[in-house]
């Protein structure tokens, strides 16, 4: 089996088919085609990563070349222009009579003129007669006196963000305006074509583009606010096409300047006889019109170039240079400035349209740019003044982004694991969302973001809650899913928000659901313990049962070395032990599961178990489970009332009324804790 070589590839007289058969006679079994064809691919997708990361690394270079190409363009257009006046004027010249008698035209020339122009005429009219027979409902081309069909053919209209097919057009380009229509499929009678639309050649602009994917030969037609691709069958056809917009073009412009000169002309005040001798009509002073500047003349053709290549700053930098030098002093009477200015307006309102549209998130948008690719766009609107506009596009794209990040998070192992990646990749995502939201808004803006935040907290916390506060989840669980969320919007205080009162808000609700459902678990379980309990010690089997038992007890702050009989034999029942446990760890879990307004839960919580389990004691007259009654009052509840007060400050009062109740001792609450105002100036 021969190697891949890389240079067998690269080598100009490479054929494909004959390496193919070289390989198959050299490789002996399937399975050894096999590892010749993985190679190949791997080597193939080796060198595609290689072409996009040189694409990336040069693709400023390829937008300066492509800017370049389009002003040598505008360069060549006008050396064509001066050499096309120099050939009519030389042409002029060759026919002018020497002795410069303008008589010397015979009538038999002036009436072979006359009869050609009257049979070019009437070969237009059929033409455009012509025309309008083949397509349906088409506007009356006879309208304008000195139209003229330059070009017609096929073209394949693609989608200008898709990039695919859309439908196939019938295309008449005239002297004036462009003309669309569409094949009729089950046509009967003359007409085969359907019109669409028609576009003024004024508001046309054709731009290249460039040989990309399944889309070749293809140039791109911009008319506010529309924007179509067309594909040609071939590159002749495409220049060709090029060439006849540059005729149309060309044409209206030698047009439009004709009219002006004309309008100047005729607006030009005739100079009146002066009584004064001494001022002659020689020496009247004639207004000078200073000619515009060549950038300024070509400006809004260039900005049709720089929204094309996506240059959106240097758009909107050209649109404020060009506005600034026609409102000068120099230039606010010349006649050109009012169509300028309107057409730097309509470019204004296209940008502004592109730049929606970018931020759009329904537009195809991809988080994979992450936020920072929003930066030129939402700048450009808050120069424009649409910063409410832009604030709204931008907080959408954000949650699609927190979205996504969130929705990429999978449910996999523990779900204490889950909420802890689900909490860190939505406040890191809200993190970055906020450092990019101070760099590009003002801050009278900041409501917007804090309002923004607070809805997507509070949608982050329905679909945890849903998932965490479930009857099969333990409330030690609960409590590690909730205490990592806590964690993560602690940290996320440090960026100046804090969004701690929203995420207990919502979680008010499911943990006081929680406590109360634990309660009436644990309450519904003793009932049967109790019963069911013979009052007997519990045998641990072993030494390191009793060790192990020991040492869980220890962690809920019961020391129950003393109640070791026998090496193995604990001196409790098993409804005390179980009753201890859980009565202790709903205290312990329930202190820092629940915030300060909802300790009112925990309490009633508490008592109605404790309550619950000392009634069921009354009723038993067992020497034994009178022994259990009074553990659990001796040693469990003052134990439960000492870690309530250090942990939170003051006494559980039901807890404190009940041990009262049953004749347990408790050391009465300072009142000096508590803070009494001197005075009702802040009541």
């Amino acid at each position: 089996m021969s190697d891949i070589n890389m240079e067998k590839f690269a080598t100009s007289d490479f054929a494909s088919e004959r390496y193919v058969k070289e390989l198959a006679r050299s490789c002996v079994g399937g399975e050894e085609l096999q590892q010749q064809k993985e190679k190949i691919q791997t080597l193939a997708d080796e060198t595609a990563n290689c072409l996009k990361k040189n694409v990336y690394e040069n693709y400023m270079q390829f937008i300066e070349t492509a800017s370049e190409i389009s002003h040598l363009e505008a360069e060549m257009y006008k050396l064509s222009h001066l050499l096309s006046e120099q050939r009519t004027v030389l042409t002029t010249l060759a026919h002018a009579s020497i002795l410069g008698n303008e008589n010397a035209i015979s009538r038999d020339s002036l009436d072979n003129h006359d009869l050609e122009a009257e049979r070019a005429e009437e070969q237009r009219k059929n033409k455009l007669n012509t025309i309008t027979e083949k397509v349906e409902a088409c506007m009356n081309l006879l309208d304008v006196p000195d139209r003229n069909l330059l070009h017609e053919g096929d073209l394949l209209e693609i989608d200008a963000e898709e990039n695919t097919a859309l439908q196939r057009m019938h295309v008449y380009l005239f002297n004036d305006c462009l003309m669309l229509t569409s094949w009729i499929s089950n046509r009967r009678g003359p007409m085969r074509y359907k019109f669409v639309i028609s576009y003024p050649i004024s508001t046309l602009a054709v731009v290249n583009v460039r040989d990309l994917g399944t889309v070749k030969q293809a140039f791109k037609v911009l008319a506010f606010p529309d924007t179509r691709v067309f594909q040609c069958n071939s590159f002749a056809i495409k220049k060709d096409w090029l060439d006849k917009f540059d005729i149309a073009k060309k044409m209206y412009i030698e047009k439009e300047n004709l009219k002006q000169k004309k309008k100047e002309n005729l607006d030009k005040p005739k100079p009146e006889v002066l009584e004064s001798p001494s001022l002659s009509v020689e020496e009247l002073p004639s207004p000078q019109i200073s000619p515009l500047p060549e950038w300024l003349a070509d400006a809004t053709e260039e900005l049709d170039v720089l929204i094309v290549e996506r240059h959106f700053q240097k758009t909107y930098e050209l649109m404020v240079s060009a506005q600034k030098t026609l409102n000068t002093e120099e230039f606010k009477s010349h006649p050109q400035r009012g169509d300028i200015l309107k057409r730097i307006e309509q470019k204004q309102k296209a940008l502004i349209e592109i730049l929606l549209k970018e931020l759009d998130v329904t537009h195809n948008w991809s988080p994979r740019g992450g936020l920072q690719s929003t930066r030129h766009p939402v700048l450009i609107l808050n120069k424009f003044n649409m910063t409410s506009q832009a604030c709204e596009l931008f907080l959408a794209i954000c949650s699609h982004t927190v979205k996504v990040h969130v929705k990429g998070v999978q449910l996999e192992g523990s779900i204490n694991s889950y909420v802890k990646q689900v909490g860190e990749v939505f406040f890191c995502s809200l993190s970055d969302a906020l450092t990019e939201f101070i760099a590009l808004f003002p801050k009278n803006k900041l409501s917007a973001f804090i309002v923004w935040a607070s809805m997507q907290l509070r949608m982050l916390m329905s679909q945890i809650i849903k998932q965490v506060f479930t009857p099969q989840c333990a409330l030690d669980l609960v409590l590690d899913c909730v205490q990592s969320l806590r964690d993560q919007c602690m940290l996320f205080c440090e960026f100046g928000l804090d969004l701690r009162f929203q995420m207990n808000s919502c979680m008010r609700t499911p943990i006081t659901k929680a406590l109360r459902e634990y309660k009436e678990r644990i309450v519904d379980s003793m009932k049967t313990k109790v019963l069911e309990d013979k009052w007997t010690p519990v045998n641990m089997h072993t030494k390191a049962g009793v060790s192990k038992f020991l040492s869980q007890m220890e962690s809920l702050g019961l020391i129950l070395a003393k109640y070791i009989i026998n090496e193995t034999w604990v001196d409790l029942s098993s409804s005390t032990i179980w009753f201890a446990q859980s009565v202790i760890t709903v205290q312990k879990v329930g202190l820092r599961l629940v915030t300060d307004d909802m300790m009112d839960v925990l309490d009633e919580c508490i008592h109605a178990i404790f309550n619950s389990r000392l009634m069921l004691s009354l009723g038993n007259d067992s020497s034994y489970a009178q022994k259990n009654f009074k553990f659990i009052l001796g040693t469990v509840m003052p134990l439960m009332l000492r870690c309530y007060k250090e942990e939170i400050g003051y006494d559980n009062e039901k807890l404190v009324e009940l041990a009262t109740k049953f004749g347990v001792a408790v050391t009465p609450p300072k009142k000096a804790n508590i803070t009494k105002y001197t005075s009702n100036e802040y009541l």
